[in-house]
């Protein structure tokens, strides 16, 4: 597998959140480049993601090495850091700097795709398709007069109050008795 083969392959692991396995094709990459410090920054910044526990099932000794630059951000590093905050159209802007950089990449093609589809949706709530709410106070029908703005749906799955609630008696254990005879027999009132 090339080099840049492994590292979009990497970077893909790394958005399905396979931190281990994105480290593993880092590491695979940098066995052919190992000069590549961007790379090696990259890995670096995935494993600090790792949990603790994660790294030692890995049981391998890292070789001394010594503490290596911070590397810039890249643009589609921005990018991400821009979706994550919900600002799609500026991370959609980042990835196509970093594609006018590297145009081949087509990993940050299918992520260039992904943000514009985000932009591109609606904003704004479909208010046609919403439910209409009567405005007019009305009595339904054996019950008290519902408020306003309470749509009809809302009025059938609020918990009224028992029809022959005065029927049931006053003493704790008898009261519970009678309600779990209802339940039984399913009879409301």
């Amino acid at each position: 597998m090339t080099p840049a083969e492994l590292e979009q392959k990497a970077e893909r692991a790394v958005r399905r959140g396979e931190l281990l396995a994105a480290i593993e094709l880092f590491e695979a990459y940098l066995a052919q480049e190992p000069a590549d410090e961007r790379i090696r920054a990259r890995m670096e910044a995935v494993r600090a993601l790792l949990q603790p526990s994660e790294l030692v099932s890995r049981r391998r000794p890292e070789p001394e090495e010594p503490e290596p630059r911070v590397a810039p951000v890249s643009s589609a590093e921005v990018g991400e850091m821009h979706a994550s905050a919900g600002r799609f159209a500026q991370a959609a802007e980042a990835y196509e700097h970093a594609l006018g950089a590297d145009p081949g990449n087509d990993l940050l093609r299918e992520r260039l795709a992904e943000l514009r589809a985000l932009v591109d949706q609606p904003k704004k709530a479909d208010l046609d398709g919403a439910e209409k709410l009567d405005t007019t106070a009305t009595a339904p029908a054996g019950g008290p007069p519902r408020a306003g703005g309470r749509s009809a749906k809302a009025h059938a799955a609020s918990f009224a109050p028992l029809p022959h609630a005065r029927s049931l008696p006053r003493e704790a254990k008898k009261l519970l008795e009678e309600l779990l005879a209802r339940v039984r027999t399913g009879r409301r009132g």
